[in-house]
């Protein structure tokens, strides 16, 4: 009895760029690290861990709440948050009528874009590369990321991205 033995050709070329494929859309693990002072009642983040603690300008030891996180699901998030501010500007025409009030909203718009380009910079940092987006047909629902929506623009924030929900009891900033 003979056996007949079939052999599957791979090709070199083709493995590798699955391969990167593959590499250029898996999660890229990561952190951000909530710091609430309890005297300044401030908070702030930052992707630098610091095991020993750290303390506030006031010299008071900061409360710190690592938030793991997917930096390359955050950085498509916000890139799409930027992409709808970019929409929002576009769309937007001035009116003689909302004069005043209409510069502060713009205002707050560019402070939204503004903190979602520091934002993306620090997952830059984070990563230590570029980071890949992932692609349009992504949806972070899918991928079981919660976030909120802010009304207007409709801007998504991630949980990781709402300190509130990072530290709870007496400690809970106003």
């Amino acid at each position: 009895m003979s056996e007949e033995k079939s052999a599957k050709v791979i090709s070199l070329a083709d493995w590798r760029a699955k391969r990167e494929q593959e590499a250029a859309h898996a999660p890229l693990p990561g952190w951000l690290i909530w710091l609430y002072c309890p005297q300044c009642n401030t908070l702030e983040y930052t992707e630098v861990q610091m095991p020993e603690g750290r303390y506030h300008k006031c010299g008071t030891l900061v409360e710190e709440a690592e938030v793991p996180i997917d930096i390359r699901a955050e950085y498509t998030i916000s890139q799409r948050n930027l992409l709808l501010l970019q929409e929002v500007f576009d769309s937007g025409t001035a009116s003689k009528l909302l004069g005043r009030l209409l510069r502060s909203a713009r205002d707050n718009l560019e402070n939204l874009k503004r903190a979602e380009e520091e934002f993306q910079r620090r997952l830059t940092l984070m990563a230590g590369r570029d980071i890949d987006p992932y692609p349009e047909t992504w949806q972070p629902e899918e991928a079981g990321i919660r976030f909120n929506v802010i009304q207007p623009p409709g801007l998504k924030i991630t949980e990781a991205r709402q300190p509130q929900l990072h530290f709870g009891g007496s400690n809970e900033p106003a």
